[in-house]
């Protein structure tokens, strides 16, 4: 792979980051009840509950839409502080 070919490929990969995070909050996103550790949608919900994003036969976990502590906000003013 050329150095062309890989600026390219970063390029095109910081893109796609950069767009996720500036349209996260219209991402799909999960509801999950109390105790429920992940969820699979076997066909879309009617109503408002459906997302163009929803992706049927997906395992959707709670740890990748929940944090588990600490923000990285507030991870970044902690060290800020320091």
């Amino acid at each position: 792979m050329t150095d062309d070919q890989r600026a390219i490929q970063l390029q095109q990969l910081a893109n796609i980051v950069i767009d996720a995070y500036l349209n996260r909050d219209q991402q799909f996103a999960p509801k999950f009840d109390p105790g429920i550790t992940a969820i699979m949608y076997a066909s879309r919900p009617e109503g408002p509950d459906d997302h163009p994003d929803l992706r049927t036969d997906i395992w959707y976990e709670r740890s990748d839409y929940e944090s588990n502590g600490v923000s990285d906000e507030k991870k970044a003013r902690s060290t800020k502080k320091r």
